[in-house]
């Protein structure tokens, strides 16, 4: 069976319950006949070009993905629940006075998830997942990351394999000064890695692999960048403005450039999106490749303007610190 048919299949026939095994499989635009199949739909030649340099780069920026007039809205209320829990927010702050990045806190500012619902590269996303997507999780960034080049895929591995895109959305226009997000053009092309015999020199015992294990995550992030370099890939900065979407394919290596004027913000919102009803899983699964996972998602999703919420939690600060954020509305 045609991998493209065996993926509606999977897709359309749901129906609750039972155990898979993930296939590696990579997703239907990066395999053979998908350039014949996307020149043949896909009629308007922007929405073309745009695909097609998802596949060859790993990446695509969407101009105007987002109405500047919204994106002040939302980067307005942030700065509103900010001064509204000045105090109670003290203890999440950076050494520089910033907040730590804020996870779901679209389920706080419902501002936010109109970033996710107007956006207008939901349309291409919808096209490459031949489902709806819907938001499964957020990040929202007061200043840069300034994160190390990595992949998202131990900590969004799918069933079925590598249905995922990570979406960043530009409140700020981004340059050097708030730094820019990077890339690295074609490193979702350099190969499958074995991620159980990585993991297998870690841990006896493959079903101990906790959810999230730092130095597992650091040998495969390594391992990318290893690869990368043996390709003489280069990381490549990109200059975005307010409204912009940069979408990134799920095993583009991306981080974030160092900030070189720290006193600038650089306000923006990642979200992780799904097809519907796709379930994500985490380090102990992703490096695990014999262990059985659930085939449905097991959350439920809300409704907003018309596109679905993933109920993943509510709003957090700093992964793993104890902390009643339902206060903070």
């Amino acid at each position: 069976m045609r991998f493209i048919e065996r993926l509606r299949k999977q897709f359309s026939g749901r129906s609750g319950g039972g155990t898979v095994l993930i296939e590696d499989d990579l997703p239907w635009f990066d395999r053979e006949g998908a350039y014949e199949r996307i020149a043949c739909q896909v009629k308007d030649s922007v929405q073309r070009a745009r695909i097609t340099e998802l596949i060859e780069q790993g990446f695509t920026v969407i101009e105007r993905g987002v109405d500047v007039e919204l994106c002040d809205k939302a980067a307005g209320d942030f700065l509103s629940w900010r001064t509204r829990h000045k105090e109670a927010l003290a203890r999440f702050r950076e050494p520089d006075g910033r907040l730590m990045r804020v996870i779901n806190l679209h389920q706080t500012l419902p501002i936010l998830k109109a970033l996710f619902s107007r956006n207008s590269s939901l349309a291409l996303q919808d096209y490459l997942f031949e489902n709806e997507t819907v938001l499964y999780t957020s990040l929202f960034y007061e200043q840069g990351s300034a994160q190390p080049i990595h992949r998202d895929t131990p900590l969004f591995w799918t069933y079925p394999a590598n249905m995922y895109f990570g979406m960043w959305i530009a409140l700020e226009d981004t340059d050097d000064g708030n730094g820019a997000l990077t890339v690295i053009p074609g490193g979702h092309r350099i190969g499958s890695i074995d991620r159980g015999g990585m993991a297998a020199k870690r841990f006896n015992d493959l079903t101990a692999i906790p959810d999230m294990s730092s130095e597992l995550w650091m040998d495969y992030q390594d391992e990318v960048v290893k690869r990368a370099d043996a390709k003489q890939l280069k990381k490549k900065k990109i200059y975005v403005k307010k409204g912009d979407v940069i979408l990134w394919h799920p095993l583009a290596p991306h981080g974030g450039a160092a900030i070189k004027d720290p006193t600038r913000t650089r306000l923006s919102m990642v979200v992780h999106t799904t097809p519907k009803g796709v379930p994500v899983f985490h380090m102990d699964v992703f490096f695990n490749p014999s262990r059985r996972v659930r085939r449905d998602a097991p959350w439920s999703y809300a409704s907003f303007e018309g596109r679905s919420i993933a109920e993943t939690g509510p709003m957090s600060i700093g992964h793993g610190i104890e902390y009643d954020f339902t206060s903070l509305t």
